[in-house]
């Protein structure tokens, strides 16, 4: 066999060894692992019931969260393949993972997805993805509707090597859109104030509020029928006749936008802990 191709089949046998060596991402993440102290910002609200882990499945009541998420444990670690993982945790020593979602829901922190480098926020060094595994559906109702769930974790160094860690769950999506009308091509926006409309009005007229140029909504109007005509020439025997169509609009012309979603998560925050 060729030397020269010999010399080729080696190196590239070791630069594939090289390359699958690690599934955690970039190079530099294992400094990482270790178990990090803190609480979700849900689990510190005087609202029960927002928190993640605020009832088991079978409860129809919320007096208490079972094991609320208030100085927990996370604990970041490597595979045998060296992939980063993530659990959660009541006490630094113990070894079973706790549920999130709470008692019966069989929650937990499933396999990495994606690990990037991200310099996003200051200090910030890297946000890793996780598959977020429910058993129970049931207690699927405190997270953003979706067919799959993940967690995110944001990875912080300071320069003096203090580590931390940022986790973000999705809760809810909600539409963010609002109606407007242009006036001197400023788009303004509209509120309809349903106290003082019509009742049963189909098309109109409504009461609107127009926003002003300080944020309020002060200046009130009513809206109304505006008539619009349309020229359309028709072909009749003799010549050609006009045929008039009309139709009518809403006066001021309220517009709503499109696309637009407010996303809100849960938050937990944690600093790294040593032992």
């Amino acid at each position: 066999m060729n030397r020269g191709f010999t010399a080729l089949m080696l190196l590239l046998a070791f630069v594939g060894c090289a390359g699958s060596g690690s599934h955690a991402g970039p190079d530099g993440v294992a400094r990482f692992t270790g178990n990090y102290e803190g609480s979700f910002a849900s689990a510190l609200s005087a609202e029960i019931s927002d928190d993640l882990n605020a009832c088991d499945s079978s409860s129809r009541e919320c007096p208490e969260a079972h094991e609320p998420l208030v100085d927990i444990i996370l604990r970041l670690g490597e595979s045998s393949d060296g992939t980063l993982t993530a659990a959660f945790y009541q006490h630094p020593r113990d070894q079973q993972p706790m549920d999130l979602l709470g008692r019966g829901c069989g929650t937990r922190v499933g396999k990495l997805q994606q690990l990037d480098s991200d310099s996003t926020l200051p200090d910030q060094k890297y946000t890793a993805r996780f598959a977020l595994i429910i058993e129970n559906r049931l207690c699927a109702g405190r997270l953003r509707p979706t067919s799959t769930h993940h967690m995110l974790v944001k990875l912080f160094e300071t320069a003096d090597g203090e580590r931390s860690a940022e986790v973000l769950i999705d809760k809810s999506v909600t539409s963010a859109n609002y109606m407007y009308v242009k006036e001197d091509g400023v788009e303004r926006r509209v509120r309809i104030d349903v106290d003082n409309s019509p009742e049963n009005a189909r098309r109109g007229p409504y009461r609107v509020c127009i926003q002003d140029d300080t944020g309020d909504y002060s200046r009130c109007v009513m809206t109304d029928k505006e008539m619009k005509q349309f020229f359309l020439p028709v072909p009749v025997p003799g010549g050609v006749a006009a045929n008039y169509t009309w139709f009518y609009d809403l006066s001021p012309n309220l517009k709503r936008t499109r696309g637009l979603y407010k996303l809100e998560q849960y938050v937990g925050r944690f600093e790294a802990i040593s032992g």
